[in-house]
Order: structure tokens, then C-alpha cells, then sequence
């Protein structure tokens, strides 16, 4: 369980998150959605305890609701690694040189159509290149909460199914909780069961997926009606 409680965060003056209180429960899957500069990156790296918020705090809590340390995987938008860094580097460090021949490994290179690349340096890949790998990397250990921050974006309409597929068996095979961050609406359909809507740094609305398509009809009509706001 992640609880939120009263997180604020600031840069200098600005205030980009404002009272933030938010349950998310054990195999969840929660989309947080919002408007360019609403908070929705800067409320999952806290939350993956990426940076800490200027107020509130987060607990990472078991089913009996002690605190614990978990595992926390995170796609980031756009990863920076030392130049000439390849992915099989980072496989080696993170796990060890027999992961790569097991079928887990293989299976995860034929997921993320890395086999051409890589043996490549990640700073010479393209931008849908370094965001599959990126998704490969959130992946390797076995995360207990796993963070999407724009998973589909600037991916071919092929890659994009690909992947959703992935992380919707993924998922569903994995006692995991998944946190996205998103602009397209059909993904969250797909993935989530929950959306978070956030304006100006605040919660404007937590609602199921399964009730915004009984009221509206579907999430993008909803979007609709919220960008109209």
C-alpha cells in the first residue's frame, strides 16, 4: 500500500504539488493524468522516492501496514547514462553475465525488440530506441510498484500495441502495483483500473475507469469535458 499524506512541493517559490493525500492499495493499476506542468511527474518520482517532497510524506506499507522497503521499477522518459553505456552493461551490473542466457532475458529482448541495439551505446540510439530500452530496464528486478511515465509516446502505432499488450500480461502475471503516467487515454483504459485527474498541483478528481465509462461514456470524452474546464 503507498499512502500520501499531505505532499507539497515547491521549487523556490513555485508550488507544483498542494496537499496531496492519496490511498493506493497492494496490485492497483493508477493512471494520473492532468494537463502540461499539473504535477503528475513530479507526484510519481515522489512517490518512488526519487524526490522528496518540501511537506507530507509517503509510506510504502505491507498488508499488515508496517512500513517496508520496496522494490520500485520506473520508466523514465528519457534515461541519462554515461556515454557509451550499452543496455548489456546495465544487465550485467544489475543483475549478472548468466541472466543473459536465461529465458526470462530472451523473452524480455524479443518483447522490447532490443536484439538489434543491443550491443549498441544507448546515447547513439534514437528516441523510440532509448524508451524501449528504458521500458526493458524498469523490468529486470522484478519491481513491486512499477512507474510508466509516457510509455507509448513518439513509438510506431505497431510498437505501441507491442507494448501495451507487454505490460498488460506483465500486469496481470505479477502481484505488482502500476503507476502511469499518461496523455492518451485508450493506454489508461487498457492498463489502469483508477485515474487520478490532477489540476495545478491538486487532486481534482479520483475516480474508477469503470465509472467514468458509465458516466461518460469513455475517458477521452471525460478528457474532453475536463480540458473545456
Amino acid at each position: 500500500m503507498i499512502l500520501l499524506k499531505d505532499i507539497n512541493k515547491f521549487y523556490g517559490k513555485k508550488q507544483v504539488l498542494k496537499d496531496i493525500n492519496l490511498t493506493i492499495n497492494n496490485s492497483e493499476a493508477v493512471a494520473f493524468l492532468g494537463s502540461n506542468g499539473s504535477g503528475k511527474t513530479t507526484l510519481v518520482e515522489i512517490i518512488a522516492k526519487l524526490l522528496k517532497p518540501t511537506s507530507g510524506t509517503v509510506e510504502h506499507n505491507n498488508e499488515n501496514n508496517d512500513k517496508e522497503k520496496v522494490r520500485v521499477g520506473m520508466q523514465f522518459q528519457d534515461g541519462s547514462w554515461p556515454p557509451g553505456t550499452k543496455i548489456l552493461d546495465l544487465v550485467t551490473f544489475y543483475k549478472n553475465k548468466s541472466y543473459l542466457k536465461s529465458k526470462e532475458f530472451l523473452d524480455l529482448v524479443d518483447a522490447f525488440n532490443l536484439d538489434k541495439f543491443i550491443k549498441k551505446p544507448i546515447d547513439s540510439l534514437s528516441g523510440g530506441e532509448r524508451q524501449r530500452a528504458n521500458c526493458f530496464l524498469s523490468v529486470i528486478n522484478d519491481p513491486q510498484i512499477l512507474i510508466l511515465d509516457e510509455l507509448i509516446t513518439g513509438l510506431d502505432l505497431e510498437m505501441q500495441i507491442k507494448l501495451i499488450n507487454f505490460f498488460k500480461n506483465y500486469k496481470k502475471n505479477n502481484d505488482l502495483t502500476l503507476l502511469i503516467v499518461s496523455h492518451i487515454p485508450e493506454e489508461v483504459e487498457d492498463l489502469c483500473d483508477r485515474v487520478v485527474l490532477l489540476k495545478d498541483g491538486e487532486v481534482f478528481e479520483d475516480i474508477s475507469i469503470k465509472e467514468i465509462q458509465k458516466k461518460y461514456g469513455s475517458l477521452r470524452k471525460r478528457l474532453l469535458e475536463y480540458y473545456a474546464i
